[in-house]
C-alpha cells in the first residue's frame, strides 16, 4: 500500500541522514499480518527525571577513543553468553542495500524477537487521529505563519522547493520550521518497494517473533520541537541553501554505509550545515537533538528485549557511532559487543 497522505509521507524519511528522502515507500504490512498478532512491548516516554540526567550526561565532554567508527553489524553477549544481534541500518529503499540486507538475513532468521525504531503501526498511523497528532505537532499555533519566523525572503524558497515535490500552500504556510527542514526531499532512485526497516518488520511478524519498539514516534517527534527555535530556522535556511547538492549527499551517504564507514555517515549527516566557527552551535544542537539524545531513549528502550535474549536490533547505523552512541552505552550497562564484517559475512553465503 503506497502512501499518498502529505503527513503519512512526512513520517518515513530518512531518520537517519538528516535529509528526507521519498518515493517508492510503502508502509509495511506487519501490523495487519493475519498470520500472527505480534506481541508489542508497550513503551512509554522516559521520566522527567531520567531525561535530566541523560540531559546532564550528554553536557559532559567527551574525547573519542575511535572505537566505534566502522561496523554495521555487531554481535552482543553478556558474561560471555550469547544475546543477540544489533543491525545499524539506512533508511532508504535503495537496491543497493541488498547486498547488506543478504549478508544479515540468515542471522536475523536465526534470532525469535525483532527491535526497531518506532512502529509504522503506531497509533500516529490512525486515520483521523494520528494524521491531526502529527498535524498538531508538525505545525504552528492558530495565527502564526512560517512567512512571519523566517521573513518573506527564505518562506519563498522554502515554499517553491515544497510545493514541487507536492505539499499545498495552507499546509506550508504552518509549517513549523523543523518540520519545514524534515520535509525536504528529492525522488528516490533505484529503489525497491521497502525500506529495509520495514521489510524486516514484515518478515519478523511472518516468523511469529515477539517484537519490539525501542523509541515511540513522541519520543523522535520531540527530539525537533525541543530545539530552540533560532536552531530550527537557521537549520531550515542551511536546509534551502543545499537542496541542490541531496542527491549527491545522499549518494555519498549510501557509499559510505556500504563501506561500514560510521564515521564517514556522521559528518555526512550535517554536511548541509556550512564548515564555520560561527556555525558549529547549530551542527552540536542538531546532532545533540537528532543522535545523541536518542541514543540514550533507544539503549534504555532495548532493555527489556536483551533480556529476552536471542534477539536483533535494528536501528539507524548513525545511532552506533562514537562513545556516545548506543554501542558505547551498552558496554556502560555491562554488554560485550564485537563487530561482525559484513564483506566476511557475505563471502560465507
Amino acid at each position: 500500500m503506497h502512501l499518498f497522505s502529505t503527513w503519512k509521507i512526512l513520517m518515513l524519511i530518512v531518520f537517519a541522514t538528516g535529509l528526507t528522502f521519498i518515493g517508492g515507500v510503502q508502509m509495511s504490512n506487519a501490523s495487519s499480518q493475519k498470520v500472527h498478532k505480534p506481541m508489542v512491548e508497550e513503551i512509554g516516554e522516559l521520566t522527567d527525571e531520567e531525561l535530566l540526567k541523560m540531559e546532564k550526561d550528554l553536557q559532559k565532554p567527551i574525547k573519542e577513543s575511535g572505537r566505534f567508527t566502522e561496523g554495521v553489524l555487531w554481535q552482543i553477549e553478556k558474561d560471555n553468553e550469547f544475546i543477540g544481534y544489533i543491525f545499524g541500518t539506512i533508511h532508504m529503499n535503495d537496491k543497493r542495500v541488498n547486498e547488506v540486507r543478504n549478508s544479515i538475513i540468515g542471522k536475523f532468521d536465526e534470532m525469535t524477537s525483532f527491535a526497531m525504531e518506532s512502529f509504522p503501526s503506531d497509533h500516529y498511523w490512525n486515520p483521523y487521529h494520528g494524521g491531526q497528532m502529527i498535524k498538531g505537532d508538525m505545525t504552528l499555533p492558530k495565527g502564526q505563519t512560517l512567512e512571519s519566523l523566517i521573513g518573506k525572503d527564505l518562506y519563498a524558497r522554502v515554499e517553491e522547493v515544497l510545493l514541487d515535490i507536492g505539499l499545498d500552500k495552507k499546509t506550508i504556510m504552518h509549517l513549523k520550521p523543523w518540520a519545514a527542514m524534515r520535509s525536504f526531499a528529492v525522488k528516490a532512485e533505484n529503489t525497491e518497494d521497502l525500506i529495509l526497516d520495514y521489510e524486516l518488520l514484515d518478515r519478523a511478524a511472518a516468523q511469529r517473533k515477539d517484537l519490539y519498539q525501542v523509541e515511540s514516534i513522541e519520543e523522535f517527534l520531540v527530539t525537533f520541537y525541543a530545539m530552540p527555535q533560532d536552531v530550527q530556522i537557521k537549520l531550515l535556511e542551511f536546509t534551502v541553501n543545499s537542496y541542490k547538492e541531496m542527491r549527491n549527499t545522499i549518494d555519498m551517504m549510501l557509499e559510505a554505509y556500504l563501506e561500514e564507514d560510521l564515521t564517514k555517515m556522521y559528518q555526512i549527516s550535517t554536511s548541509f550545515i556550512p564548515n564555520k566557527p560561527e556555525f558549529e552551535r547549530y551542527r552540536e544542537t542538531y546532532l545533540k537533538h537528532v543522535v545523541s539524545n536518542r541514543n540514550v531513549v533507544m539503549e534504555h528502550y532495548m532493555r527489556k528485549p536483551l533480556r529476552e535474549k536471542k534477539t536483533f536490533i535494528a536501528i539507524g547505523a548513525l545511532h552506533l557511532y562514537g562513545d556516545q552512541g548506543v554501542l558505547a552505552l551498552m558496554e556502560k550497562d555491562g554488554y560485550q559487543v564485537k563487530r561482525l564484517p559484513i564483506s566476511k559475512l557475505a563471502d560465507k553465503s
